[in-house]
């Protein structure tokens, strides 16, 4: 008889004990809300709000309730940063609920988004333990997700970076000629005129009077006399000599039957002249030499306090003074260079005979995609040392698709100039291109002043770090599909879908964002016809079918039709 009150004294206690668990049953989705509702990716990271509610009469005094949230993923779970919370008479230093009132709460989680998770959802876990028992109620699914659009930004669409050429059509340039005089002589010597200066000088002029490209602009003509002697003598030596270097040249251009304008004069006693000689001579008494300069300003003065440093003198009259008895003869000219289409006809035929800042600069004459990457291949072979060539056929490659030989080209350039701003922008697209962001942002960072094309690059990285006002700086002028993602992150769908119908050369990726505008604005049709086209791209297909963008159309058979 003791022996069965025993027993049924034990199962009631159990009977209790599971009744007292039981009556906290399972939650329902009402008590729980998430912030986002839809779980969303930024900068690689997942992060939302739990607002949680115990209703009334729901917490017993003695439970402990750890609350667990769950990611259930590809068939697999991630568990969260649970949350634990006590009745008002259990031990701990849990938040208490109250069994009569009840209680909220909020939970913050963050954890990192991993491929897969696109389609995902979140349920609350529960562990109730009272007294030495423990249960799991039933969990709760209290969202979805993970909206990751931003993922679909790409270096795809951005240019790279062509180094300018230093091309002048015209260049203006200058030939000059001495030539020296015998002392109080006027009259030009037969081995002045055999100086390689005055012959190099009278070729300019033949070549001009041949239009061999060459235009004379002016001819400057100056006669000079050494400051020795008097300034009366001298000025009638300077004049002469002024004179004699004009006539020589007016009767070189009669021999051309050319003309030019010649501005002439002479100076006297060109003690100019002398002081910058003596400055860059050894004279020993060089110094002593530049105070009587600086002292006296009388021409006659000078020459007789000059002269009282007789072995000083004697030096100057060997070797200053003969220097300074010239007529200088400066001929400014101009060189033209050939027509844009004697250029192209060039540079796609005989390559060799063109330098290497006419062939940069021909490249960008023409418009043939196979002609350009033919000249730029020219130069990178004729000039393989410049930065500028290897860059620039490294940047063909590139937008050619030859990703592979791109980067060879563009990790050479920049080994060769590291501190231009272009190898900087072209091996940053390399690195986004391969994924490596925050490389790439590093070396984007040494770009400054590629203008709209850094920007357009630096929206992107700013996109996959989740600075999202920065990003939509970054694509202010920009009408691609980076900048309609840009708007779609930030809930600006009036501005995206402004910014798609822009769009220079749509793509799959344009109809795919097309869809998503119209997903967002419930357009059944709009979201069918743009996955049509964007289904042509085998990523964004499969990308469909788990895109929690299109979430309410995974049952509809067209839409399963077309992602199949």
């Amino acid at each position: 008889m003791k022996k069965h009150s025993l027993l049924a004294i034990v199962a009631f206690l159990a009977a209790f004990s599971f009744m007292s668990c039981k009556k906290m049953g399972p939650l329902s989705q009402e008590y729980f809300k998430v912030d986002p509702p839809v779980l969303e990716a930024k900068g690689g990271q997942v992060e939302a709000t739990i607002s949680g509610t115990f209703p009334e009469k729901y917490f017993k005094k003695k439970a402990t309730v750890v609350v667990t949230p769950v990611l259930k993923y590809n068939g697999q779970e991630e568990k969260l940063q649970s949350v634990t919370f006590q009745g008002e008479k259990a031990t701990g230093n849990d938040k208490k609920i109250s069994y009569k009132a009840g209680g909220t709460y909020t939970h913050r989680v963050s954890f990192e988004f991993k491929s897969g998770m696109e389609q995902s959802e979140l349920y609350l876990q529960f562990e109730v333990k009272q007294g030495s028992k423990t249960m799991a109620l039933p969990e709760v699914k209290i969202a979805d997700g993970i909206n990751c659009t931003y993922l679909l930004a790409k270096g795809e669409g951005l240019e790279p970076a062509f180094a300018s050429d230093a091309f002048q059509r015209t260049i203006e340039s200058q030939q000059e000629a001495d030539i020296k005089f015998l002392i109080n002589q006027a009259n030009i010597r037969p081995t002045e005129l055999k100086k390689d200066e005055l012959i190099a000088l009278t070729d300019e002029l033949k070549k001009a009077a041949a239009e061999q490209g060459n235009t004379v602009k002016g001819i400057e003509i100056a006669g000079y006399a050494s400051p020795e002697g008097s300034v009366k003598i001298n000025t009638g030596l300077a004049e002469r000599r002024e004179k004699a270097a004009v006539d020589y040249i007016n009767k070189q251009m009669s021999k051309l039957h050319t003309q030019a304008q010649i501005d002439s004069r002479y100076t006297a006693e060109d003690w100019d002249g002398f002081q910058k000689l003596v400055s860059q001579s050894s004279i020993q008494d060089k110094e002593l030499i530049l105070s009587v300069l600086s002292q006296f300003s009388d021409p006659d003065q000078r020459e007789t306090e000059i002269r009282k440093l007789s072995a000083a003198f004697k030096v100057l009259a060997t070797d200053i003074l003969p220097q300074l008895r010239q007529s200088k003869v400066k001929v400014s000219y101009e060189i033209s260079g050939k027509t844009d289409e004697q250029l192209i006809a060039a540079a796609l035929s005989t390559p060799d005979s063109l330098n290497v800042e006419e062939l940069l600069f021909t490249a960008t004459l023409v418009a043939d995609m196979s002609q350009k990457a033919s000249i730029y291949e020219a130069a990178a072979k004729k000039f393989p040392n410049d930065w500028r060539t290897v860059n620039n056929l490294g940047a063909m490659k590139f937008i050619q698709g030859d990703k592979a030989e791109a980067e060879k080209l563009f990790s050479k350039a920049i080994d060769m100039k590291s501190s231009a701003k272009e190898t900087n922008f072209n091996w940053g697209l390399i690195q986004m291109d391969k994924g490596e962001l925050k490389i790439a942002e590093q070396f984007l960072g040494k770009a400054a002043g590629m203008g709209a094309k850094l920007d357009a690059a630096l929206g992107v990285i700013y996109l996959h770090k989740g600075d999202y006002g920065a990003a939509n700086k970054a694509f202010a002028a920009e009408k691609t599909n980076n900048a309609a993602i840009a708007k779609l992150v930030i809930k600006d769908v009036a501005g995206a879908t402004a910014i798609l119908k822009e769009v220079k050369k749509p793509n799959a990726l344009t109809a795919y964002l097309k869809a998503i505008v119209a997903a967002r604005t419930s357009d059944k049709e709009g979201v069918l016809s743009n996955l049509k086209e964007a289904a042509k791209n085998a990523s964004l297909k499969k990308r469909a079918g788990v895109d929690i963008e299109f979430a309410k159309y995974k049952s509809d058979a067209a839409f399963a039709d077309i992602i199949k």
